[in-house]
């Protein structure tokens, strides 16, 4: 049977599964994100109680890798990039790698296809992994300059 115009190029179960989670990407891009963004933006993380605590600063007193993003995060939402590399100066550099990252998984998951990522390489991630414990001991040493490391106001 000849192919029409209007006639589906791809009508394989394999694309008909991929739907859900494109109805997922699509309610995040359009909902979730955005209003999340105008939440952070509007109420700072230092003075309202409802954003989550950092579970290993609450259950053992130190500070770990990701302490202070969200802090960080809204600093870079009011352009303020000194605070919010004091904040976390790890997040901040890491920003760019996320994001690439969070591209990959959303070009994945929409077209089912894998995208070109030197991030799951199996050196990216040992790499990682070794940057992450030498970062988190770091910033618990209160010793100058790695003091400095530690979330803080400017």
């Amino acid at each position: 049977m000849p192919m029409s115009s209007d006639t589906p190029i791809n009508d394989s179960p394999a694309s008909a599964r991929r739907w859900g989670p494109r109805v997922v990407l699509v309610l995040l891009g359009a909902v979730v994100v955005p209003v999340g963004v105008s939440i952070l933006y509007t109420f700072p993380p230092t003075q309202y109680a409802f954003y989550p605590p950092c579970y290993a600063r609450l259950l053992l007193g130190v500070h770990c890798a990701g302490c202070g993003a969200t802090r960080s995060l809204h600093a870079l939402l009011h352009g303020d990039i000194a605070q919010a590399f004091a904040f976390n100066p790890l997040f901040v550099l890491a920003l760019p790698f996320l994001s690439y990252a969070g591209g990959c998984v959303l070009y994945e998951t929409w077209t089912g296809r894998r995208a070109p990522s030197f991030l799951m390489q199996g050196w990216a991630l040992k790499v990682l992994m070794v940057v992450l414990v030498v970062y988190s001991i770091a910033r618990n040493v209160d010793v100058y300059p790695l003091n400095l490391l530690a979330p803080h106001e400017i």
